[in-house]
């Protein structure tokens, strides 16, 4: 939560509330549309990977292609 919530009190709450309502929305798609309990935890798991890459493509501008000191 904390790597959510970027080191902030108020955004690991929040981000603490956003792993809450997709657990417990997980849980009521479960019941509702039968999915699988893993179906649930994939779209955890993706929505983590996906912010871990976007802030390692900001942090570190990562630059795709061949560098300019090659060319």
């Amino acid at each position: 939560m904390a790597f959510l919530g970027r080191l902030n009190p108020i955004g690991v709450l929040l981000a603490g509330l956003l792993m809450a309502l997709t657990y417990i929305g997980g849980e009521l798609a479960q019941m509702m549309l039968s999915l699988p309990a893993a179906a649930i935890q994939a779209f955890q798991g993706m929505l983590l990977f996906f912010l871990l890459a976007f802030d390692l493509m900001t942090h570190f501008r990562l630059r795709w292609g061949v560098p300019e000191a090659l060319r």
